[in-house]
């Protein structure tokens, strides 16, 4: 499996800051140290854009792409950048911290899986899954469908080749989409969402969501 880490974004939230180099308070460890440990043993590719070199010149051995059109494109043409063959990836937010445990469960699971997770709170901004039987049947984003919908919460495990082909011919079409929005499902494949509940996982795009990550690490 290769591993596609998306991180070209401004981060306006947090003054600029690239959510790459942000450490975990407990551990210390930056979140692309934390996601190399958690795919350790797989190639990752990184898509940069704003203030690249910051993470470049900490970490010069990694292997980037480098996103000129950052400022006026969502992850969307990040990714159609970065997949230049259709091999089985996970394609990751690079804003998260997450487990080796929680890779692992998803490298055991089915072919082409979203991760998810049951959040209250979400914006209206958020990805949603509607499904049956835990096979998605669409990815949306606004008003809840159903309230049993889960979010997408920015972990993508895909395999198939089909799949992957569409997914990148949507995704340099529609650049300004989320790109789960752009993972378009069709009856002649299947895709499962994969409950994170339980597992490691934060994700940081406020200085709140550091703050309650701080606490719960105390």
């Amino acid at each position: 499996m290769k591993v596609i880490v998306l991180a070209a974004g401004q981060a306006t939230q947090l003054d600029g800051f690239n959510k790459l180099l942000i450490k975990h308070p407990k551990t210390r460890k930056t979140i692309i140290e934390t996601l190399s440990e958690s795919f350790s043993g797989m190639e990752m590719t990184i898509v940069l854009g704003y203030r690249a070199i910051n993470v470049m010149h900490e970490y010069p051995s990694l292997n980037y792409i480098y996103n000129h059109d950052w400022a006026i494109s969502n992850s969307s043409y990040s990714l159609s950048i970065a997949m230049e063959e259709y091999e089985p990836c996970f394609v990751v937010s690079g804003d998260l911290f997450i487990s080796k445990d929680l890779v692992k469960s998803m490298m055991d699971g089915p072919e082409n899986l979203v991760a998810t997770l049951q959040n209250e709170s979400r914006s209206l901004n958020a990805l949603n899954v509607s499904h049956e039987n835990k096979q998605i049947n669409d990815i949306y984003q606004g008003k809840l469908r159903d309230t049993s919908d889960p979010e997408a919460v920015g972990i993508y495990k895909i395999s198939s080749r089909n799949l992957l082909k569409r997914w990148k011919q949507n995704c340099s079409k529609y650049t300004n989409l989320f790109i789960g929005q752009n993972l378009i499902i069709e009856n002649d494949e299947e895709i499962f969402m994969h409950d994170i509940n339980g597992f490691e996982f934060s994700e940081i795009n406020t200085p709140e969501d550091f703050i309650r990550l701080t606490d719960n690490a105390n």
